[in-house]
């Protein structure tokens, strides 16, 4: 979820229920590092309200963290690759790049995250048409997204 800076415990409870729970329901357990709005009383609170563990990766050690460090990891190869010249554009691809990172078979897996948790096949974006739409400002749209 892209955030201008961290956000606090309240406003991350929010994120959550606006953005994981509705897709994902309410998760066994949430591994995350220890910054301040993952240690505060409320958003642990909040994670026993609804039902959640908590799992704080240790101080200093991100490999304890190994799956987010390395999605972190591939959403930064992939926008170094996408972004523009003047580095302005990097929240625009994210979407993007989540897509990518959710449509690679994983080798512990031998799935998708998609597939596994949809139990479907994800059904990408078509490549643009030979012959241009009758909409001229679709096609300049899709070109824009394309070269980020």
């Amino acid at each position: 979820i892209a955030c201008k800076g961290l956000p606090p415990a309240k406003r991350l409870a929010k994120l959550f229920v606006k953005r994981i729970y509705r897709l994902h329901g309410v998760p066994r357990r949430i591994i995350s590092d220890r910054g301040v709005q993952f240690t505060a009383k409320f958003w642990r609170e909040f994670l026993k309200s609804i039902g959640s563990s908590q799992g704080l990766s240790s101080a200093f050690h991100p490999a304890c963290n190994g799956a987010a460090e390395r999605a972190n990891a591939m959403t930064e190869q992939y926008i170094r690759c996408y972004v523009n010249y003047q580095q302005e554009n990097w929240a625009e691809l994210l979407p993007f790049a989540e897509v990518a990172y959710n449509n690679a078979v994983h080798s512990s897996t031998g799935l998708t995250p998609f597939q596994i948790n949809t139990s479907i096949d994800f059904l990408p974006m078509p490549e643009l048409p030979k012959e241009p739409p009758t909409s001229m400002s679709l096609t300049e749209w899709m070109e824009s997204l394309k070269k980020g």
